[in-house]
């Protein structure tokens, strides 16, 4: 089927999406208007844990190097701070409020959203696509053969652990002469390059498990250093590597969470500090640290092999690298763990662009423009020539990459639907120096009826001045009640989540949607 297809698009010569013509190319398939596009997606990283972002001590000489000579984006939210909805949206390039496949939603993803999805779109349009990793969206209608949805696949459902070979959702890695999740990784990248057709572009989307805490939690029991797991003594990343480093854990970890967000609206009791047990302890804490930034290094030399490879192949100078994560992650700050918030150490990622044919004079810039990760989707489209559906919601970061100068957002609407642990509904902006969140008490599963928040009043507000608290500490919300900025930021919020509300109703009207059985 996979052959006929492409004899079938190269039959064309253009595919019927209206894209560039796509003949049989030289070694390395890509072209300046269509080149090799590798999407790496991190799980928990937060935007401050690469040595080019002012980490004092983590080692991530690659990253840094594409950071370096890529186009960083320091202003970078996730349209949806918690694994699986996240994932649903970069795929599809919408709000889970639209396409409604989330952790505690009513909807699970169908073939005819996939359908719509930045793989499906470049599959169809020539690109040899392949994935990697943790595929993540847990409730899909294709559960089991979402392999069939790429030309390669090695990916798993679900979580992995740090020796992934013993679960049974990880048999695709079984063959692997690696034990460690991560390596296990490299390897697949390093095969997906050494098969890959040299007459097409191809599109590898790699979902990194770590530094997720079924990362850290199976490295070894939290009561001792993972460095004391046999299988870890001696390795150079995973055993010794910064325990020798003076770490620092939050000021606030292990101290009373209900100054941030009072318990009547999110009981930590209720599943939050036990499934993040490890940052409500100062000494389980520490450990995470180390083990978190150990996960970036081991991290960022499977980075280092899979540039070593590009080159390799002649494939470096045609092939796009995009850099991303599902969310950050609080490890203390404000006496929790964990993502589902709107603070930015939970909903701010790290986002670079790596575009090797950018001029030299355009390379290690800093791009503070608002960006959402819904933005990654439409570029990724961009770069591949594929105009996006109509109901997908980003933009492209191409024209902010190659140093243009166009009209860009002011704000930017952030929500948090995910309702699991006790945890409530947000909704926020981020405008200039500003972030309002607003909270309502969360229900699972929920409905359309619980996301119309229109006339209804927020059971906690908070304001923050991220110009003078730029840690998210202190909420003006009473020192500002009653001045225009906070009216007009209250009123921002209510247009744009209406207007999301609106979408989602358009595209129940001409898109079938699946009830999660």
């Amino acid at each position: 089927m996979v052959i006929n297809r492409r004899a079938f698009l190269r039959g064309l010569g253009c595919s019927a999406l209206g894209l560039v013509c796509s003949g049989r190319r030289a070694r390395g398939s890509g072209s300046k208007e269509r080149p090799n596009i590798i999407f790496l997606l991190t799980d928990d990283q937060r935007d401050d844990t690469f040595g080019i972002m002012g980490h004092p001590w983590v080692k991530t000489p690659h990253l840094d190097r594409l950071v370096a000579q890529g186009v960083r984006f320091d202003n970078a939210y996730i349209a949806e701070p918690t694994c699986s909805p996240s994932r649903a949206s970069l795929f599809t390039g919408m709000h889970e409020r639209v396409h409604g496949v989330g952790f505690t939603s009513s909807y699970q993803l169908n073939d005819a959203q996939w359908e719509k999805s930045y793989p499906a779109l470049l599959r169809r349009s020539g690109y040899y696509t392949g994935f990697i990793g943790k595929f993540g969206v847990e409730y899909y209608t294709f559960r089991g053969n979402a392999a069939e949805r790429f030309d390669f696949w090695r990916g798993h459902d679900g979580w992995a652990r740090f020796f992934p070979k013993s679960a049974a959702n990880c048999k695709a890695y079984h063959d692997s002469d690696e034990e460690i999740i991560t390596p296990i990784m490299g390897e697949s990248i390093t095969r997906f390059l050494d098969t890959a057709p040299q007459d097409e572009p191809f599109c590898l989307s790699v979902s990194f498990s770590v530094p997720h805490g079924s990362q850290t939690s199976s490295m070894h029991q939290w009561e001792a250093p993972a460095s004391e797991n046999p299988k870890l003594s001696d390795h150079p990343v995973y055993g010794a590597l910064y325990r020798d480093r003076d770490v620092e854990i939050p000021a606030e970890t292990a101290t009373d969470p209900y100054r941030h967000i009072p318990e009547r609206l999110m009981d930590q009791d209720k599943g939050r500090n036990r499934t993040y047990s490890y940052n409500y302890d100062r000494t389980t804490c520490t450990e995470h640290h180390v083990r978190y930034y150990q996960q970036i290094t081991g991290l960022d030399n499977v980075v280092g092999e899979m540039l070593g490879t590009l080159k390799r192949k002649g494939l470096h100078e045609n092939t796009v690298i995009i850099f991303a994560s599902d969310h950050g992650l609080l490890m203390g700050e404000y006496g929790m763990g964990g993502k589902a918030l709107l603070y930015d150490l939970a909903s701010k990622f790290p986002c670079f662009v790596y575009d090797p044919r950018l001029p030299r004079t355009l390379r290690g810039r800093t791009v503070s423009e608002l960006v959402s990760s819904l933005d990654i989707t439409s570029t990724i489209l961009d770069y591949a020539g594929v105009h996006p559906p109509e109901e997908m919601e980003g933009r492209s970061l191409v024209p902010l990459v190659r140093g243009a100068r166009i009209a860009w957002r002011d704000a930017l609407f952030l929500e948090n639907l995910y309702t699991g642990r006790d945890t409530p509904f947000s909704e926020g902006i981020r405008q200039g120096r500003w972030k309002y969140i607003r909270m309502y008490d969360g229900i699972a599963p929920y409905a359309e009826k619980h996301v119309e928040f229109g006339g209804r009043a927020p059971e906690f507000e908070q304001l923050f001045d991220l110009q003078k608290d730029s840690g998210e500490k202190n909420s003006l919300i009473e020192q500002y009640e009653g001045t225009s900025i906070l009216s007009e930021l209250r009123k921002r919020c209510q247009q744009m989540s209406s207007d999301l509300n609106r979408r989602r109703g358009a595209y129940r009207k001409t898109h079938a949607v699946t009830t999660r059985s």
